[in-house]
């Protein structure tokens, strides 16, 4: 799209109105001047059409104002303190997501099996490799679940596959407690 000047984007507007039959006859200089003037108090502006007369020129300015939405003053040091007071619940989700970014298999020293996955993530790493008999015991009702819910019955790799969607509601929360710690801390309650 082509940029043009105010006084070009005015009359081009008038032309293009006038050929699809509307009646929108201003005086163009007048209206380029109403807003080249606008102040900056204004977020915008609209000409309507009126019939010409000795008090208009043909045409009603209307500003349009922007909506005073108060933003709350919450400052970095509000902020860092509320973080503080909350940070043993941030320690656990760093933690969980330390602990859910996928890693490769390959570069691990495990075997890929076809078909899966050529990740895994460091929980069920290292419960493979510290506790590989941990298991739900086999035609248990947990077992048909967690096989169905996560495709295995080792209890780390469960714990792997749930770890990711924990570290999302952890992290969630914090933010979500933080914030409310800040508000609570602006509004003195």
């Amino acid at each position: 799209m082509q940029e043009l000047s105010l006084h070009s984007a005015i009359f081009d507007g008038v032309s293009q109105l006038r050929q699809q039959g509307l009646i929108f006859d201003p005086y163009p200089n007048a209206l380029v001047n109403d807003f080249q003037l606008l102040s900056p108090n204004y977020s915008g502006a609209i000409a309507l059409p009126v019939m010409k007369n000795r008090f208009n020129n043909g045409y009603k300015f209307v500003k349009v104002t922007a909506p005073e939405i108060k933003v709350p003053e919450t400052t970095f040091e509000t902020l860092w303190e509320c973080t503080k007071e909350h940070y043993g619940l941030t320690v656990v989700s760093g933690l969980a997501i330390y602990g859910s970014i996928p890693v490769d298999k390959v570069k691990l020293g495990h075997w890929v099996q076809r078909g899966s996955s050529e990740t895994t993530n460091r929980v069920s790493h290292y419960g493979l490799k510290f506790f590989p008999k941990a298991r739900l015991p086999a035609g248990s009702t947990a077992a048909r679940l967690a096989k169905a819910t996560f495709g295995t019955i080792r209890i780390f790799g469960i714990v792997g596959r749930a770890l990711p969607f924990a570290a999302v509601g952890l992290a969630v929360f914090d933010v979500v407690s933080i914030g409310m710690c800040a508000y609570e801390a602006r509004n003195g309650k």
